[in-house]
């Protein structure tokens, strides 16, 4: 079934790339784990709204359990005024959906981000951003979904960026029992189209 779902949304990926302007791929690895994801802007789907949607994947294959995680989510976007340095921040939703050998449901996470570039430094940037649902807004076999991370990206060319960063992905089950879907250091590229 897992199998299935990657690939549906693989060929929703390709559709949306195909008209695509300014959106980006962002690829990474982590020790146990693998994440995809593609986003661009909302305007795409909802005139004179600035924001951002994206899609993505985490999977952990070589694990006892095979978990998969997919999600899609909107931000609303836009600076957040600090007066010093470029600073972009958003605020949105995220619809999780959490799939393991016996388990499966998801969530509808509330969360944000923020990027940060100095003036006369913009190659380098730092992101933090956080995503959390509590009990009332989990689904299935769920009670609780939490995605932290940060990452400080280098700018290599225009359209093409390498990061190192830290990542969190926790669940918990109805049981009680926490499940990491995703905890570590992590090393990745995001290339604009």
């Amino acid at each position: 079934m897992h199998k299935r779902l990657v690939g549906t949304m693989a060929l929703a990926l390709c559709a949306v790339a195909g008209g695509a302007r300014a959106e980006i791929v962002d690829v990474s690895i982590g020790d146990n784990s693998f994440r995809g994801a593609f986003y661009g802007p909302l305007s795409r789907f909802a005139s004179d709204t600035n924001g951002q949607y994206d899609v993505g994947v985490i999977v952990r294959p070589k694990r006892e359990d095979d978990l998969f995680v997919a999600h899609v989510g909107a931000l609303v976007t836009g600076d957040a005024g600090a007066r010093d340095f470029n600073l972009a921040a958003g605020l949105g939703l995220r619809g999780v959906y959490i799939g393991r050998d016996h388990d499966s449901g998801g969530a509808l996470a509330l969360g944000g981000q923020a990027e940060a570039r100095y003036p006369g430094y913009e190659r380098i940037g730092l992101s933090v951003y956080g995503y959390f649902a509590p009990e009332v807004i989990c689904f299935g076999e769920f009670d609780r979904y939490y995605e932290i991370g940060t990452a400080v990206d280098y700018q290599v060319l225009k359209n093409a960026s390498v990061y190192a960063g830290y990542r969190n992905v926790n669940v918990r089950l109805e049981t009680g029992r926490d499940i990491t879907a995703d905890n570590g250091l992590h090393v990745g590229m995001r290339l604009s189209f």
